[in-house]
């Protein structure tokens, strides 16, 4: 596959992307796999927390001035953006920003709604500059000042629990366990956010006209509720926590295996697996439990669903006696003989050496000017014929400033100017390059494919 020689489906749009952290880049990065031309407008008087991040390697008073290019974060949501360094409240920075706004196709932001009207670019200020604009604000809350939560700032990490997510984590004996190793809101909020540009970009192919996306994020994260919501109108009991449990099969859970911390996920889906399981010859034969409980256990196999659960507590501690017993790859292996779900849970290490993942290469390598080259998840639509491709890592912060502003009729000694001002920036030391501690290890574990700057697939394969 040859990425330059095929036209992808979003060629030719051009993004102006003002975003921090995860939900509207993450939407930047597909719209940039599928050959959009991203604009990520950054500043350093409020720089995106996944600048901030930069990497543990990299802590180095000599490399102050370029830790915020050596962010994991920065290729996994800016990769083949171009970085545009604009200070938006220096009238110099905002204007050169409204010049190169006037020439996108879509605006995208989800800063807080008060702080983008307070900087000109609510979409009544943006309307007057590109009048066929798609204009995508993922605020927390919507844009409507009289609604209550307007003036209040939100990341996904506090949307989950405030729409009542959290709650439903964990095990029923315990506190809500949370989700907030990950934002899941984010995600679903850039997922929107994509759809609706899309959607609204055909629209203007066919009418000519703009569009104004007001996309709440509350409302976005509250959609994923929707049974449970519609559930308790109809009378139907309130969600609980419960662990690894599910309601319609039993047993379900991730039991203990041979080893420190090894683990298998079991799925019961049916009666015809239960007499399965219940049916193996060790099944009867563990005896950790007494006598007794093992009498208790003689009538399984003519169970009913209803009849598991209620008994799921002394089902688990059998079914864990016998997985106890077994490395997570024989378990796994022996329950699916019989038609059972089950599979070995997985840590990172697991993940990258994964046959499925393995072969499907879920990673992209492609040049970086900061790191010479650098890697991130590629995005996972395959497309034949427009394959999604990007053929630049994460930019340098503000390091497109220059080549960006002199497309926008900007002269060298302006440019200069501007920047000797602070009103625009660009990156420091362009010519530094570093290398990542673990670069010589990309090419021995085979889970990415190699782009050069063209788009051509140079190593990994399909």
């Amino acid at each position: 596959m040859t990425g330059s020689t095929d036209r992808r489906p979003l060629e030719g749009v051009r993004v102006f992307e003002i975003s921090i952290a995860v939900a509207a880049p993450c939407c930047g990065k597909i719209l940039a796999h599928h050959g959009a031309e991203v604009f990520k407008v950054e500043a350093r008087s409020y720089p995106d927390v996944a600048r901030a991040f930069g990497s543990a390697w990299a802590r180095d008073p000599e490399l102050a001035d370029v830790f915020c290019d050596t962010s994991p974060y920065v290729p996994e949501m800016s990769c083949g953006k171009r970085s545009v360094g604009f200070e938006l409240k220096q009238p110099g920075g905002l204007e050169a920003a409204k010049r190169l706004l006037a020439t996108c196709d879509v605006f995208l932001t989800n800063f807080a709604a008060p702080g983008i009207a307070e900087l000109g670019l609510d979409y009544e200020s943006v309307v007057e500059l590109r009048p066929d604009i798609i204009y995508a604000g993922m605020t927390g809350f919507g844009v409507d000042p009289d609604k209550p939560y307007y003036p209040f700032r939100a990341f996904g990490p506090n949307q989950a629990p405030l729409v009542g997510w959290d709650a439903l984590t964990g095990f029923p004996h315990e506190e809500p366990a949370g989700i907030p190793s990950i934002a899941p809101p984010d995600y679903m909020g850039g997922l929107h956010a994509t759809m609706a540009i899309l959607s609204a970009l055909h629209e203007r192919d066919q009418t000519g006209e703009g569009r104004f996306i007001d996309i709440s994020q509350l409302e976005t994260t509250v959609s994923f509720l929707g049974p449970y919501l519609v559930g308790q109108d109809l009378g139907v009991p309130e969600p609980f926590r419960n662990g690894n449990r599910v309601p319609w099969s039993a047993p379900a859970g991730i039991y203990p295996c041979a080893g420190g911390d090894r683990w298998v996920a079991v799925e019961v889906q049916s009666d015809e697996a239960w007499q399965s399981l219940a049916a193996l010859p060790e099944w009867r034969n563990i005896g950790a439990h007494g006598a007794s409980h093992m009498a208790a256990l003689s009538t399984y196999p003519h169970e009913t669903l209803a009849d598991r659960i209620a008994n799921h507590d002394a089902i688990d501690a059998e079914l864990s006696a016998w997985t106890a017993r077994r490395s997570p790859q024989q378990a796994a292996a022996e329950l699916q003989a019989l038609g059972i779900a089950a599979y070995e849970v997985l840590d990172h290490t697991g993940v990258l050496v994964d046959p499925q993942v393995h072969d499907r290469r879920p990673y992209s390598i492609v040049p970086c000017p900061r790191l010479g080259r650098d890697l991130f998840v590629r995005d996972p639509l395959r497309m034949s014929g427009t394959p999604p491709f990007v053929t630049r890592a994460g930019p340098n912060m503000g390091g497109d400033t220059t080549e960006v502003m002199a497309e926008l009729g900007y002269a060298d000694d302006e440019v200069s100017q501007m920047i000797e001002g602070g009103e625009v920036f660009t990156d420091s030391r362009p010519e530094l390059v570093l290398e990542r501690p673990f670069d010589r290890w990309y090419g021995s574990v085979g889970i990415a494919e190699f782009y050069d700057d063209e788009g051509n697939v140079t190593g990994g394969g399909q």
